[in-house]
């Protein structure tokens, strides 16, 4: 059964969507997310210090497809299979998501214009995507190269970052649905056969 405060903190973080998107950045304010999610602000500030931490956990539970992934709570090892499986899965419904994609630019654009705190957070977090998501790639695939693994779901990450400017410009040059699937077979058919001739590189 989900708890409560689950519930309600995906509320909140799906209002947080909804008025940035309408609006911007700066101009969103914690009482119009919290009217928005039906909660009172009391509610947001149990969970966020501030508006800028909230929007923070937004890119990370609505873009970073990642941590669905390195966060599953299973003892055995994927196979590779079954890590590509999930992978393709989790792109697709990042890449679905159209207007999130949007609201991922804006918010690392304010992020990176700004030296603070939520600058910081946001490179260790990718620090620690791609240093996860390295451990599967050994697991699943057995390279031992720790800079190769993270050098590959780097650039898959940075192809969905660029992805997500280009759905914000509306460039891409396929229908979505017929983009996702090339993005996800490219990549499929690409980066096992990389890893395998490269596996046991020092």
């Amino acid at each position: 059964m989900v708890k409560k405060s689950y519930v309600k903190k995906d509320k909140v973080i799906e209002a947080a969507i909804k008025v940035v998107s309408e609006k911007s950045v700066e101009e969103a304010t914690v009482r119009e997310i919290a009217e928005r999610a039906g909660v009172t602000t009391g509610t947001i500030y149990h969970y966020y210090k501030n508006k800028e931490e909230l929007l923070y956990d937004v890119i990370n539970h609505s873009v970073h497809f990642i941590y669905k992934i390195t966060e599953v709570k299973e003892a055995k090892t994927k196979t590779q299979e079954e890590l590509e499986a999930q992978i393709k899965s989790e792109v697709a419904q990042r890449l679905s998501k159209i207007e999130e994609q949007k609201l991922h630019i804006m918010l690392m654009s304010d992020i990176l214009s700004k030296n603070g705190d939520m600058k910081e957070k946001s490179k260790t977090n990718y620090e620690n995507i791609i240093r996860k998501s390295a451990e599967l790639y050994y697991s699943s695939f057995g390279v031992e190269n720790e800079k190769l693994r993270r050098s590959v779901i780097s650039i898959l990450i940075a192809a969905l970052d660029g992805v997500a400017i280009q759905q914000s410009l509306s460039v891409l040059p396929e229908e979505q649905e017929n983009f996702i699937k090339i993005f996800n077979d490219f990549f499929a058919e690409s980066i096992p056969p990389f890893l395998e001739k490269h596996k046991l590189d020092k």
